[in-house]
This record gives structure tokens, C-alpha cells and sequence, in this order.
């Protein structure tokens, strides 16, 4: 009758394994996770295509178009990692607000919308409004 063999690690292997035995099983389970997911198919794939996978992906980012995105994406990124949280936060908070409150009222009349716009904070929001205009119209 055929015995199992032993699995005899390496002294190197086998002593690095007794004090690791929570970083080990937790990897197991990581790695058993991307094989479920299916992302260890996925990089297989990738690195099995090779010089392809490399080739179709400069062919597709090697135009105008392209370039221009990526540039206009990483332009975004830094705009809207320059507007400060708390900004941004209010004004979501304020185009939220403002449409239930309009949303629930009847519209407001002409001379009511030119009494708001004569307000300070009206008068900086169209200031700014204005120089994203002429800035636009400069590039054009």
C-alpha cells in the first residue's frame, strides 16, 4: 500500500513559518479571496498577453483625444483637490436645499430674483461666475 510522503521544508522555510502563522493563514485567505473574485485570472491574463496587452494599450492612448483627456482629468484632479472640503461641502449642501425649497414653492418673481442678486454674497458668486466667463472666452 502506497505511503505519504512527508513534506520536509527547508530548516530556512520551516523556521520562518512558526513565527508567522497569522500573517501566513491571513495571506492564504487574501489570496483565496483574489481567486474567488477572479483578479488572479485576470492578472494572469495580463501578464501572459504580454508585449499585446502593452501594444494595444499605448495604440489606444496614442492620440490627440486621448491625451487630451488624460491631461483635462489630471487638470480636474487638481482643481478639485484645491477647493477646500468645507467649501464644496456647503455648496452641495446649498443646490440640495435650494432645490427642495424651489421644488416645493411656487417659482419666484422677476423683481424678487433681482432683489437677491443685489446681495453681497450674489455679488461675489457673479464676480467669480464672470472671470470662469471671460477666461473661457480667452481661450477661445
Amino acid at each position: 500500500m502506497a505511503q505519504p510522503i512527508p513534506l520536509l521544508l527547508p530548516n530556512r522555510i520551516a523556521s520562518g513559518v512558526d513565527g508567522h502563522a497569522d500573517a501566513l493563514q491571513s495571506a492564504l485567505e487574501l489570496l483565496q479571496l483574489l481567486h474567488e473574485r477572479g483578479v488572479l485570472e485576470l492578472l494572469r491574463g495580463a501578464v501572459g498577453a504580454g508585449d499585446k496587452l502593452v501594444d494595444t494599450v499605448t495604440a489606444a492612448v496614442d492620440t490627440p483625444e486621448s491625451l487630451r483627456a488624460i491631461r483635462n482629468f489630471i487638470l480636474l484632479t487638481k482643481f478639485f483637490g484645491s477647493i477646500p472640503p468645507d467649501v464644496l461641502s456647503s455648496l452641495v449642501r446649498t443646490v440640495t436645499e435650494g432645490a427642495a425649497r424651489e421644488k416645493a414653492n411656487k417659482a419666484p418673481g422677476m423683481l424678487q430674483l433681482l432683489r437677491r442678486l443685489t446681495s453681497e454674497d450674489s455679488r461675489h458668486a457673479m464676480a467669480v461666475t464672470l472671470d470662469l466667463l471671460e477666461s473661457v472666452g480667452k481661450a477661445l
